[in-house]
């Protein structure tokens, strides 16, 4: 990375809030809620991967949201609690909720951190 660019930041989910069952131990809480701080991050850097590959294919052009537009990237959101589509939260808004279309992108994205994965190996980084 150049001294010049930033990190990628990806979106920031929320973790639900969870009530400690009667029982549980101070270890155990500890356990549960840094499982539901890995999983709200992973949600975040998968919603990030769609954003990132909606901006490289243009969506953003048409995008109904205008911080989209205006920032000429994918920054759209869907709602974190909507799961009446598969993975609907980590898909944003430019992207028709088809299957065939998301499974496609969805394919694109393992293909290109797949991709990415085999050059680190391949310079030594694993």
């Amino acid at each position: 990375m150049k001294p010049t660019e930033k990190p990628w930041q990806h979106p920031v989910f929320r973790i639900p809030m969870m009530e400690r069952e009667a029982g549980c131990t101070d270890a155990q809480w500890a356990c549960v809620m840094r499982d539901q701080e890995r999983h709200a991050e992973a949600k975040g850097i998968y919603l990030g991967l769609f954003q990132l590959l909606c901006s490289h294919l243009g969506h953003f052009r048409t995008c109904s949201r205008g911080a989209c537009r205006r920032l000429g990237k994918c920054v759209g959101r869907r709602a974190e609690d909507d799961w009446s589509f598969a993975f609907r939260p980590l898909i944003p808004p430019c992207v028709p909720l088809e299957e065939e279309i998301v499974e496609a992108m969805r394919a694109e994205i393992r293909a290109e951190v797949n991709r990415l994965v085999v050059l680190g190996e391949a310079r030594g980084d694993a």
